[in-house]
């Protein structure tokens, strides 16, 4: 009888104890995960704050005279075809500029191909900067150079090409493969696109920013250019530095443009959605449907320190990366605030052009020593 009346408050105690152990195990929350920061995403792999930015990222070259590269000014990735990155090699006065195409680029099975047009001489005559249109594949390009016709004249500017491979760099039947070109900015040291076939450019000669939009292409070889449109804002005064690209890049989202102003040791910014017309311009070296004069638009400079030479520059994910020519270095900016975030000695004076691919991995030319480079994240 007083074994079946203590069963009850045994299998209480036990419960009890059992309870209180389970309590015991489980009464330390679990810890949260270290958190992780990448502040500069081209430079470094994310990490905790104490191992943040303690390996330095590691350069890959990808390319150099073996495929000839040659004195190469700028690059830029096709925008639909995956991995594949196109070089501008400078080349000489009676020759013209050319073409490095690598496929699977960085990767085991990388190939190169080089290409220049039959006139490159006129059309591609001691090219500046490339840059490509995500809306239709076609490219354009800025000349170093007064008269691409060496006449004596004032007479080149930017050039549109296709990047279809059965046309560029192929006979047309008529005067190369190009698919238009504009005649208004000799010297012109850079080139972004902005939409279609139009496109900002550095005007080194009429010290302007530009817009050119080719409108419809005439074709390959062809010479209509009477429906081309020229805006030239002239509240911002810009130079040119021989020998050294202006290149420039649009942040499509907010209509600023970044602009690489390398006699002035310093990078502007531009409002490209600021800006009226003030009068046509009645002067101009051929038949077009738009040649204005643009005031009212919105410009500062965006940084001004530590700068010598700034030449290449890019956008990725919220950093603002700039190579400066004189030195070699790779900074990177906070592009809504100008902070600087970090610089990468690269050991590689005479840099120029710089893209982001896909991943955000950074890739640039090495102008002085014919390379390309990758910069891996450590």
């Amino acid at each position: 009888m007083q074994m079946s009346k203590l069963h009850p408050i045994l299998i209480l105690l036990l419960f009890t104890i059992t309870f209180q152990s389970c309590k015991d195990d489980e009464g330390t929350p679990p810890q949260p995960e270290p958190e992780l920061i990448n502040t500069i995403p081209g430079f470094y792999k994310s990490a905790i704050s104490e191992e943040y930015g303690k390996k330095e990222p590691v350069l890959v070259l990808i390319a150099d005279k073996n495929d000839r590269i040659d004195e190469p000014w700028d690059l830029d990735f096709h925008p639909s075809r995956e991995n594949e990155l196109w070089i501008l090699n400078k080349g000489l006065e009676n020759t013209g500029g050319s073409t490095v195409t690598i496929s699977q680029a960085g990767m085991g099975d990388q190939k190169t191909e080089w290409r220049r047009d039959g006139n490159a001489w006129h059309f591609m005559a001691h090219p500046t900067a490339l840059s490509f249109s995500k809306d239709n594949g076609n490219w354009a390009t800025t000349a170093e150079i007064l008269d691409a016709n060496r006449q004596g004249g004032a007479f080149t500017g930017p050039s549109l090409w296709s990047s279809d491979m059965d046309v560029y760099a192929r006979p047309s039947g008529g005067n190369g493969s190009h698919l238009d070109m504009l005649h208004e900015s000799p010297y012109s040291m850079g080139i972004e696109w902005d939409k279609g076939n139009a496109f900002w450019v550095y005007d080194g000669y009429n010290r302007t920013i530009c817009w050119y939009d080719f409108v419809d292409d005439h074709g390959p070889g062809q010479s209509y250019h009477s429906d081309g449109k020229v805006h030239r804002y002239t509240d911002l005064v810009i130079k040119r530095k021989p020998g050294i690209a202006s290149h420039m890049v649009l942040d499509h989202e907010s209509g600023w443009l970044y602009i690489a102003d390398p006699v002035n040791s310093r990078i502007l910014k531009f409002n490209t959605t600021t800006g009226t017309k003030k009068k046509d311009i009645t002067r101009s070296m051929e038949p077009l449907a738009e040649n204005w004069e643009m005031t009212g638009a919105d410009w500062k400079v965006f940084a001004n320190t530590n700068l010598s030479e700034p030449s290449g520059i890019e956008l990725s994910d919220g950093v603002l990366y700039v190579t400066d020519h004189s030195n070699g270095e790779i900074i990177a900016y906070g592009a809504d605030t100008g902070y600087e975030l970090g610089r990468f000695k690269t050991e590689l004076p005479g840099i120029m052009g710089i893209k982001a691919d896909s991943k955000g991995h950074l890739w640039f030319v090495s102008t002085d020593s014919d390379e390309i480079y990758k910069l891996e994240p450590q």
